[in-house]
């Protein structure tokens, strides 16, 4: 069984088309701007999941962490590739899909008023999941 992490790296700068489709198809092909923005990007632990989490039925047996991590993966690949901007919108999105629901299996997850404040002072922002956060000095 595994285990599943979920940070939000909150980067800065716009990435690349040509970067983000790199990064949504986990190719081992070189992103320097992903790279480099993720450098500069502020990380925010949300939570974690295991495989029981993953059910079939959409949103059944899931927690918030998951959640998260599927919605941003749509706004990521649907239409164009692209690290989603962070705007009211997105991030009421982010903050309703957080909030834990009835048939969730338990999980891990950070308390979700400072997942609210990481988004709002990160409007503007692209935003994009991650397992780990890179080991950059500054962490």
């Amino acid at each position: 069984m595994f285990d599943y992490h979920l940070w939000l790296a909150a980067v800065p700068e716009p990435i690349p088309e040509a970067e983000a489709r790199i990064y949504w198809n986990l190719k081992d092909l070189p992103t320097p701007a992903l790279d480099q923005a993720f450098r500069h990007a502020d990380y925010a632990y949300v939570g974690s999941w295991k495989d029981s989490h993953l059910a079939k039925a959409p949103q059944t047996g899931r927690c918030p962490a998951a959640r998260i991590f599927d919605w941003l993966f749509y706004r990521g690949t649907i239409d164009r590739y692209q690290a989603p901007i962070l705007d009211a919108r997105l991030r009421d999105d982010l903050i309703a899909l957080y909030q834990p629901r009835p048939g969730d299996l338990p999980a891990e997850r950070t308390d979700a008023d400072q997942i609210a404040t990481f988004l709002t002072a990160h409007l503007g922002w692209s935003l994009l999941p991650q397992e780990t956060p890179p080991p950059y000095e500054g962490l």
